[in-house]
């Protein structure tokens, strides 16, 4: 019997990796002549990148940028031989920042932008953007302003690209320091958000990132205006794109300035790590994520193992932290089994310190049939 396990974190417990050992250990207790496939999954959002990393043994790029409000730093990108692989949370993410230095309005994409330089300019055409994990809501102006672009207000001054700015852009100056018509951009995420609007990337992500009320319809109306902006510079309208709202439409502004391909990061990991491929050939597959839930429905990493399952006819079980579909939505996915740590757990920080354990506990207990 040939199990493959493919699972994503369980967000603030465990790594897929570490899931998928604890769900193997598990499984070999009960029958050691099981043979076990490990392959952690991910869905484009922070930490994807390290998921790829591993599985494709990518090279490590150092490189000197700029964090969200300016501060010099030292991070990394990954490559093969002819992609860099590149992660906004790594210079322009929320985690590089204290609580009290959160203001998307003050944030920026520039260091981010400055890794997609350093890339380009050691010969990478193709960059693969993780959208995961940002402290800013800036459009990728900054990303676009390490490029070579300008966003000018109405004086045709050039305006440092940050959230407060957004508004005030008229026009776009455009110079690009190298020939995107010769350079292929891939942006990954895993939030069908549009660019503005009640469900955009201000109202439903600038919170998170500090915002306050306020300062969110602040960040909304800059959105709207930038939106028109970029119409007018490119004839693109990105607003109502699927997920032109992720990393503080950083999707929309690259989608419209750089035509860059915006993708489902499931889509495009499962792709380039051969997933299918591997389900195809196990006879049982194992998913599973923290928190089962509506979200999970839309694109996450175990809707689309439930759909490569389905189409490879292939039965798979689920083991989650915490299970919050009906029994109609468990029935839609067509799991055989769902199993949750909370169920078994004193509580939800019991499950969250001792996941490894209740995954073995659950998995030496699991009966394939």
């Amino acid at each position: 019997m040939k199990i493959l396990i493919a699972p994503d974190k369980f967000k603030g417990s465990l790594s897929a990796k570490e899931v998928c050992i604890a769900i193997g250990n598990g499984l070999k207790k009960n029958n050691p002549t099981i043979e076990t496939i490990y392959h952690p999954m991910a869905d484009g959002g922070d930490g994807s990148l390290e998921i790829i990393s591993k599985q494709l043994a990518l090279a490590k790029h150092f490189v000197k940028t700029v964090d969200p409000i300016g501060r010099e730093i030292s991070t990394h990108y990954f490559t093969s031989s002819d992609a860099a692989f590149i992660e906004v949370a790594s210079a322009s993410g929320l985690v590089l920042l204290s609580p009290k230095k959160r203001n998307p309005l003050l944030t920026s994409t520039l260091g981010t932008g400055k890794m997609i330089v350093d890339a380009f300019s050691k010969g990478f055409k193709k960059i693969y953007l993780f959208l995961g994990g940002s402290a800013t809501n800036d459009a990728g102006m900054g990303i676009a302003t390490a490029l070579g672009f300008q966003f000018l207000d109405e004086h045709k001054n050039e305006l440092f690209p940050i959230g407060a700015n957004l508004s005030k852009v008229k026009s776009i100056y455009s110079s690009p320091i190298f020939d995107f018509e010769k350079i292929e951009i891939t942006l990954l995420c895993d939030v069908n958000n549009p660019m503005f609007g009640t469900n955009g990337a201000a109202y439903i992500y600038a919170p998170q990132k500090g915002a306050t009320k306020e300062q969110v319809l602040l960040l909304d109306d800059g959105l709207k205006n930038i939106s028109h902006i970029l119409f007018k510079h490119s004839g693109k309208d990105v607003n109502k794109l699927s997920g032109s709202g992720a990393a503080g439409a950083i999707g929309a502004g690259l989608v419209a300035l750089l035509n860059a391909k915006l993708v489902k990061g499931f889509e495009s990991i499962a792709q380039l790590t051969n997933l299918e491929k591997k389900i195809k050939s196990a006879d049982w597959v194992i998913s599973g994520e923290g928190r089962l839930d509506e979200q999970s429905l839309q694109g996450k990493v175990i809707h689309g193992i439930a759909n490569l399952c389905k189409k490879h006819q292939k039965p798979f079980s689920l083991f989650v932290g915490k299970n919050e579909l009906s029994k109609k939505q468990l029935q839609d996915l067509n799991a055989k089994h769902t199993f949750s740590i909370l169920e078994n757990a004193k509580n939800v920080d019991d499950a969250m310190l001792n996941g490894t354990f209740y995954l073995e506990q659950l998995a030496n207990k699991f009966i394939l049939k």
